[in-house]
């Protein structure tokens, strides 16, 4: 049977290619697929870059905390090593500090680039700081024979020999000092015998150390030297006009009299003046006239109060002494002195700025005739009482004495103001006529 090419619905025009892709864009495909292909691979190579890069951002990171952990280990160990003195066993103890401790000041994590560069600087570390503790151990070596020696310095000054230290000197001359420095020792050290010499001379004799303390409060030209020995003179001239003075203030509070020539080695000395010294002679000599005539001689109230005056300005500071030296060859009873004595205790509680702006003020108002005029008896029996007042009101309340003494002065002025008041009604009666 024959066929047709009209069965098939095909003309003899030839295939419908109508729906077909050109070849052209076929190949204009297969090149934005190789494209494609090529920026994913780009990508992959980004990545792998970036990825490098990221580990690289860790490695430091990890070794700038790795080399802050070296530099405070090594800062805390060598500073232990340090304070321990000249150990013999630096190196050991280092050595352990560095297996077992320096682990502690490391980052937990670390790449292996990071542990080599970790490793090799610890090692770098433990051979500088071996280095640096045998150089501080010899070192440390110098410097105690170097003490040593200064020491034996020391000691031949001490024992005043000059001729010692100069020649302990010279054996470390070269080696601990030079030349220069050796000689500039040697003349300090003589000058330093001459003080301690001259220091031992004032403390044992005081005669010898008044004309040097006088002629500094005198102004007297002196030289380094003698500027020296009189400021030692000076503190060991003071320590015994102390001692004197508690000594002589407790024997007269006691009831005891100074001894004529105890009296005189305190005058030459200049331990008391001759006023201070014939003042005292005197009422000695009446008080035992009177114990054998059996005479009384009425108390000075006057004297009382000037000396309780320079209790209250003075104990405690730097009249102290003198205040005590003059209550102690006033003359007053043995009684008296004894009063004052546990005045004194009482009143160094008090700021001394309080207590002498209270006696001042005090005294002001006995000398304007507060109570009469100053040679009336009742005016200085007046000035007596308000003075021991005053103590009573230190001794209520010692922290607040201020307080508790103006209170004493208020009620002081009331009781003047009240001892005016006929005054004042009688001289209203007359303005009212």
């Amino acid at each position: 049977m024959a066929i047709r090419i009209q069965d098939f619905g095909m003309s003899r025009m030839g295939p419908d290619l109508s729906g077909m892709i050109p070849l052209d864009a076929l190949e204009a495909q297969a090149a934005g697929v190789r494209r494609l292909s090529a920026g994913v691979a780009d990508l992959a190579g980004t990545a792998e870059n970036m990825l490098a890069g990221m580990q690289e951002v860790r490695d430091a990171g990890q070794w700038a905390e790795a080399q802050d952990g070296l530099y405070r280990f090594e800062q805390d160990v060598m500073r232990e090593l340090d304070s321990a003195g000249a150990a013999d066993d630096l190196q050991a103890r280092w050595k352990k500090a560095l297996a077992d401790r320096l682990p502690s000041y490391l980052p937990e994590k670390m790449s292996g680039r990071v542990k080599g560069r970790v490793e090799a600087a610890r090692e770098n570390l433990a051979a500088a700081g071996s280095i640096y503790l045998e150089k501080m151990s010899r070192l440390g070596q110098v410097e105690q024979a170097r003490r040593s020696w200064s020491g034996s310095v020391e000691s031949a000054v001490e024992q005043g020999d000059a001729g010692l230290a100069e020649r302990r000197i010279e054996e470390g001359m070269g080696v601990f000092v030079t030349g220069e420095e050796a000689g500039r020792m040697a003349e300090e050290a003589r000058d330093r015998v001459a003080l301690n010499r001259a220091v031992e001379e004032v403390r044992r004799d005081p005669a010898v150390a008044l004309p040097v303390v006088r002629a500094e409060q005198e102004g007297a030209p002196l030289n380094e030297m003698e500027r020296k020995v009189a400021r030692e003179a000076e503190a060991a001239y003071g320590e015994l006009k102390r001692r004197y003075a508690d000594s002589i203030f407790r024997t007269v509070a006691g009831g005891g009299m100074l001894r004529d020539e105890g009296l005189a080695n305190a005058e030459k000395y200049g331990l008391v003046s001759p006023g201070q010294l014939r003042r005292y002679v005197d009422a000695r000599d009446r008080m035992r006239e009177a114990e054998l005539s059996g005479i009384s001689f009425p108390a000075d109230e006057g004297l009382l109060c000037r000396m309780t005056r320079l209790i209250d300005e003075d104990c405690g500071g730097d009249g102290d002494t003198d205040a005590v030296i003059e209550v102690a060859t006033s003359g007053l009873p043995a009684g008296q002195v004894k009063m004052l004595a546990e005045r004194r205790e009482a009143m160094k509680l008090v700021p001394q700025e309080v207590r002498r702006a209270a006696s001042r003020r005090l005294s002001s108002m006995f000398r304007n005739g507060a109570w009469g005029p100053v040679t009336d008896a009742r005016a200085v029996e007046e000035w007596k009482r308000v003075q021991w007042a005053l103590l009573d009101a230190v001794k209520k309340n010692p922290a607040n004495a201020a307080a508790e003494m103006e209170r004493v002065f208020e009620e002081e002025n009331r009781m003047q103001d009240a001892g005016w008041v006929g005054f004042r009604d009688m001289k209203n009666r007359k303005e009212k006529q």
